[in-house]
């Protein structure tokens, strides 16, 4: 692959990570108008630290779940040629860790218990809004 620049790591964790922290604006923007409790990262950072100070623990938990983000961002840049689409595709990855790992630690169900939200709710974040900021964050010149 002579000739052609490799994209930086950096590039990959730093579109990760942004695409982590439009979800955190979007889950406390649910939050704010009643659509929805506590955001998801907050509720895990529970159940796996405890309840602490509020405010330090929602912090705290932002920005695990950001840098989670950007680990799965270096993932991604496994895949050769990336696009909107190859990222939409891959956030099925980290769909597939939360409902697998995380949900069964969390409240001992794998797949969110099957409930629809449980389901779709990952697959809009990680997929729809994740996925495709990432692929297309990572594609630009």
């Amino acid at each position: 692959m002579e000739g052609r620049p490799k994209k930086s790591t950096v590039k990959y964790f730093k579109a990760a990570f942004y695409g982590a922290l439009i979800l955190i604006l979007i889950m406390y923007l649910l939050k704010t108008v009643g659509a929805a409790g506590n955001p998801g990262f907050v509720n895990i950072y529970h159940a796996v630290f405890g309840t602490h100070i509020v405010l330090a623990d929602h912090i705290l938990a932002a920005l695990l779940f950001a840098i989670s983000g950007g680990i799965w961002g270096i993932i991604f840049r496994l895949i050769p040629n990336p696009t909107t689409l190859k990222g939409m595709a891959f956030g099925i990855f980290p769909s597939l860790w939360l409902w697998v790992v995380v949900s069964p630690v969390v409240n001992g169900v794998f797949f969110n218990g099957l409930a629809l939200k449980g389901i779709i709710m990952p697959l809009i974040f990680n997929c729809g809004i994740w996925g495709s900021f990432v692929g297309w964050y990572v594609s630009r010149k």
